[in-house]
């Protein structure tokens, strides 16, 4: 496939997601927001680090890419992320951490084909993650 298909179908495939539970939408007479702690400090952060690797993928800027994917690895590493302690977590960390590493290796590579695809993997454990926690946090009274 040309760079340029696989370019679109990450652009897409991000797209879905935002439009999808990915990321919640905010509605007028919505809650305000809850007070920033850590964990939600480091969220945004990697969140915007996601969207800088996108970027950089978009116009084949594979040093901003393989930074934003080392930040999205050494977040994810911190001692204070972690919010459950339980395998399937354990897990869905682990992953992460493994496709940052693939997608910074990729960008170094230059290879925008496996980057990409590495791209979009974080971003389906980002979503698998973000559900098991909503579980995991409507279980308890």
């Amino acid at each position: 496939m040309n760079r340029r298909l696989w370019i679109g179908l990450v652009i897409v495939f991000v797209m879905a997601l935002m439009a999808s539970e990915g990321w919640p939408q905010t509605k007028p007479g919505d809650k305000k927001e809850p007070p920033m702690t850590t964990e939600r400090l480091l969220m945004r952060d990697k969140l915007t680090y996601a969207k800088d690797a996108l970027d950089g993928l978009s116009v084949e800027d594979f040093g901003k890419v393989s930074k934003s994917a080392e930040m999205l690895r050494m977040i994810s590493k911190a001692s204070s992320w972690y919010v459950f302690d339980s395998d399937e977590y354990q897990r869905h960390s682990k992953n992460f951490q493994e496709q940052a590493a693939d997608l910074e290796r990729h960008a170094k590579e230059k290879n925008l084909d496996a980057a990409a695809l590495d791209y979009m993997r974080i971003s389906l454990t980002c979503v698998q993650c973000h559900k098991y926690v909503r579980a995991e946090r409507s279980k308890k009274p």
